[in-house]
């Protein structure tokens, strides 16, 4: 079994869970269509109801079978992109990730602010907008979303993300 298959296959178990349904259709199904989300050995899946496509699931799957979502796992995705690396790796594309996982109407409006201590604990923020389409091609004001990403030594971390006032 390939890295992408076991990924993908532990994904549509984790949706099957998550959605309490086994009437689900997820993507990519092929390792040759990756998602603009991707990262690193992370590759990005989607799914949703067979019988209502608006409620989605987005997250990540690594060839070993781990699901990361933005509630759990969430460490070994900033792993991926190479945020205890030495040197670096640059994070411009993780906030645009994040948005993904949110869901539509989400983008990135800010640049990665990332501080860690020599331990590999920190914080890692950025800004969000969120732009709700109307009925009628009426689109609403966006509206900013501040991300933090608390980050343990261990490399676990947790996101929240708070919509600002």
């Amino acid at each position: 079994m390939s890295g992408f298959v076991k990924a993908s296959n532990a994904f549509r178990e984790h949706a099957i869970k998550v959605l309490g349904t086994t009437a689900v259709a997820s993507g990519p199904n092929n390792e040759k269509v990756t998602m603009p989300h991707t990262i690193g050995g992370a590759w990005a899946f989607n799914a949703a109801l067979s019988s209502d496509p608006n409620r989605m699931l987005r997250g990540w799957a690594l060839a070993d079978g781990t699901v990361v979502t933005l509630d759990q796992n969430f460490g070994r995705l900033l792993e991926q992109a190479g945020l205890w690396a030495t040197p670096r790796s640059d994070l411009a594309n993780l906030a645009a990730a994040v948005a993904w996982a949110l869901g539509n109407g989400y983008q990135r409006r800010s640049g990665v602010t990332i501080q860690l201590a020599p331990d590999g604990a920190g914080t890692v923020a950025f800004e969000l907008g969120y732009q709700e389409a109307g009925g009628g091609g009426h689109i609403s004001a966006v509206m900013p979303w501040d991300v933090a990403i608390t980050v343990a030594k261990d490399h676990t971390a947790r996101v929240k993300a708070t919509r600002q006032p």
